[in-house]
């Protein structure tokens, strides 16, 4: 079973890491637990998790927003 990071969560997720933790401070979405990534302490979801945040990103989230600096829609990646 895999284990993945805040940063490898947004990876598969397709979202930025700061959204995440915007997600997990509103209590929106699961917060991850301790556990060993990569062979690190850190903490990860697991693919239940995953499967979790996948189904609320695809009823609540819209995409990228607008660019602050710019005030015109954010470029995707």
């Amino acid at each position: 079973m895999n284990a993945y990071s805040v940063s490898g969560a947004s990876r598969l997720l397709g979202i930025d890491p700061k959204t995440l933790r915007r997600w997990i401070r509103k209590k929106e979405i699961p917060a991850p637990k301790p556990g060993i990534v990569d062979g690190r302490l850190s903490m990860c979801w697991k693919e239940a998790d995953i499967v979790k945040i996948r189904k609320y990103k695809s009823s609540g989230y819209w995409g990228k927003g607008i660019n602050r600096k710019t005030g015109k829609k954010a470029k995707k990646k």
